[in-house]
């Protein structure tokens, strides 16, 4: 059987990393970085035809989404890691055939294949989103020399469950224990 097991405790940077690839992946984000863009794009270009109102309205329209909410995004990373021990504690992985299991000191979860939504590979760690706004986070340099052993892990078992529906499970399993009624009947 196939496994990786690593300890992460996430840092601010590496939460940050993740809010912003989150953020501004999404078609919000996108739209935002077009705006803001545009708008400075138009102050430069139109500087002489503004007065210094609409000049003032412009720049900081531009500064919004390309200085402004990265500064916001890390400063809430930063207070997260801070406040928050379920993130910022020591959790431990076991990837394997059957599912992720994450233990932080006697609490123990475990999520199922089919349970994930999507998974994100970047530059310096893999997402698993189990919804549209809660994902694992599983940076690169803390998952040391497991980290390849759990993308492929993950990437083999989430195409494995891509269409994997647990309502039939649940129905073969209670039209089995049907039949295992009806048979305890005839007894």
């Amino acid at each position: 059987m196939r496994e990786a097991e690593f300890d992460i405790r996430l840092t601010a940077g590496e939460l940050f990393a993740f809010t912003m690839h989150h953020t501004y992946s999404s078609i919000s984000g996108i739209a935002g970085l077009f705006i803001s863009i545009g708008s400075l794009a138009l102050c430069a270009f139109r500087f002489k035809h503004f007065d210094s109102t609409t000049i003032m309205a412009l720049i900081i329209t531009g500064l919004l989404f390309t200085v402004v909410q990265p500064v916001m995004l890390y400063f809430k990373s930063s207070v997260q890691v801070k406040k928050n021990e379920s993130i910022s504690g020591d959790l431990h992985y076991r990837l394997s055939e059957e599912g992720i299991e994450i233990s932080q000191g006697e609490q123990q979860a475990f999520v199922k294949w089919h349970e994930l939504r999507k998974r994100k590979i970047t530059k310096n760690a893999m997402y698993l989103y189990m919804s549209p706004v809660r994902a694992f986070i599983f940076p690169e340099k803390q998952c040391g020399s497991s980290y390849n052993e759990a993308v492929n892990i993950v990437k083999d078992m989430m195409e494995k469950y891509k269409d994997y529906e647990p309502e039939d499970e649940e129905a073969e399993e209670a039209c089995q224990g049907a039949d295992g009624m009806a048979e305890g009947k005839e007894e």
